[in-house]
């Protein structure tokens, strides 16, 4: 029985709610909200970008240009929850985190609507700074399950399709509808909303967490919000320089990246356990194939929504087809979370590490098909069907679903408890170093002799043969990865 089940059944209140804990429910909707917001700028900001700021310069160059800072402002997001990580565990606790990160992110997105570019790189800022915060999320999803608990990636799965709705329809809502009424301006503030409205809920109900949250305190800790703040406030405007200096964003990365690997080395030292430090470089292993699927999938914020834009045919707004991928999850996410028991009853589950050798296969074989199809089944305007896209997200999404649920649980699973949101953190800028190679793979597409259309086919059939080599090394080395588990599957 979970600590949570215990917990509520001791105080009189019914332990679950269609089989799962109770607070599980609130955190997904939370979970909806908040991703509602992100994905509803996602699906336009690089056209926005260019169009907006930088169509003086020319079609390629406004493409290079919008392409370099939207990576940027990813990169950056998924690499503060490092900080924000420290920040839950140590200083504000895991709810009060997630709360500032709500209200925060919501202002943030209503500071992007600002007109000018220094002022939308200031919303930026504020929205990458405080997302850090919301680390806490998925870790708070499995604060309400025992380790041991059979529920616990049935409740991941369920976390996992929350995400998904709310980002299958933000671009709907906020880029199709919205902004394609009243501006793309407004769909930032429609996109605030939901983020607002996400705040609301949490705050609302975060007091039911109290039993499950962890020996850091959940009470009042005005010093430390208000430190918090200030420090995010001082940070806002090097934030927003440092956005439009790519350059040295990417060497902040790469030194940040660094410092986390010489923390959990130190912590290995420290520790002197053998099982935790082979665990963790396993979960190092494991992050070196998420930053490269996620390097190659990620071309779908940047070059594939030019490509959409502007080499394919389709009957509907190109930013829908930023609802293809959590389209295709909510699809087949319930069909594999059956297909993957099925195997392991007959043995056949293939192990977590295998699983992300797949993963990376297929996301692999996604621009191959890309790459084809612009070479072989090109119509005469030049341009190919809506369908190849279709396919392209089709097998990504599979690709994902391989990889991105079991990660999450990983964290918990792998990592030594104490540094829980940490460890998250760090898996989190796994997406940030993918974010920011995703960005200058790109650029590609819009220099060099190539042009046009053939650009992309040349630059997606080396995206396909790089990632099918790097694929069948993680299937063949699967065995090993998983003996340095030691029996976490």
């Amino acid at each position: 029985m979970s600590t949570q089940v215990a917990l509520e059944r001791e105080a009189g209140q019914p332990a679950d709610w269609c089989g799962h804990p109770r607070q599980l429910w609130m955190l997904l909707a939370v979970t909806v909200g908040m991703n509602f917001g992100y994905y509803g700028f996602r699906a336009y900001i690089a056209p926005y970008i260019a169009q907006t700021f930088y169509s003086g310069l020319g079609q390629a160059a406004a493409q290079s240009h919008s392409d370099l800072l939207t990576s940027g402002l990813l990169a950056l997001m998924y690499a503060t929850p490092i900080i924000g990580g420290y920040l839950a565990d140590k200083v504000l606790g895991e709810a009060v985190s997630l709360l500032l990160s709500l209200w925060l992110s919501a202002l943030g997105l209503v500071l992007m609507a600002l007109p000018t570019l220094f002022g939308f790189e200031i919303g930026m800022a504020a929205f990458a700074l405080s997302s850090g915060l919301n680390v806490p999320l998925p870790v708070l999803i499995g604060r309400n399950y025992d380790s041991s608990d059979p529920r616990r990636q049935g409740g991941y799965m369920l976390f996992y399709l929350a995400v998904n709705l709310g980002s299958f329809i933000a671009p709907f809502i906020c880029a199709d509808w919205v902004a394609g009424r009243w501006g793309d301006r407004m769909g930032f503030v429609a996109a605030a909303v939901g983020m607002a409205l996400a705040a609301v809920v949490f705050q609302l109900r975060r007091h039911k967490l109290r039993p499950v949250l962890p020996r850091v305190g959940e009470g009042p800790r005005t010093r430390a919000i208000l430190a918090v703040l200030a420090g995010m406030a001082v940070l806002l405007v090097p934030t927003a320089l440092l956005l439009s200096h790519p350059g040295i964003l990417r060497a902040a990365m790469y030194v940040l990246m660094g410092l986390l690997a010489l923390y959990f080395v130190a912590s290995c030292i420290r520790r002197r356990d053998r099982v935790q430090t082979q665990r963790y470089i396993a979960l190092l292993l494991l992050f070196i194939a998420l930053v490269l699927f996620w390097t190659l999938s990620f071309q779908g914020v940047t070059s594939l929504n030019f490509f959409a834009r502007d080499y394919v045919n389709s009957p509907f707004n190109y930013t829908l087809f930023q609802s293809a991928n959590p389209l295709y999850i909510l699809i087949f996410a319930p069909l594999l979370a059956v297909l993957w028991p099925w195997l392991g009853r007959r043995g056949k589950d293939p192990s977590t590490p295998r699983k992300f050798g797949i993963g990376l296969l297929l996301v692999a074989l996604s621009y191959g098909l890309t790459a084809w199809a612009i070479r072989h089944a090109m119509a005469p305007d030049g341009k190919v069907g809506w369908g190849v896209l279709a396919g392209c997200y089709g097998l990504q999404t599979v690709g994902e679903l391989a990889i991105n649920p079991i990660g999450y649980s990983l964290i918990g699973l792998l990592a030594a408890p104490e540094d829980a949101s940490f460890a998250m953190g760090g898996w989190f800028f796994g997406f940030a170093l993918a974010y920011q190679l995703a960005g200058w793979i790109a650029t590609l597409t819009t220099s060099g002799a190539r042009t046009g259309i053939a650009a992309y086919a040349h630059v997606y059939w080396e995206l396909f043969l790089a990632g099918v080599a790097v694929s069948i090394v993680y299937l063949l080395a699967a065995p090993k990865v998983q003996k340095l588990m030691h029996g976490v599957h």
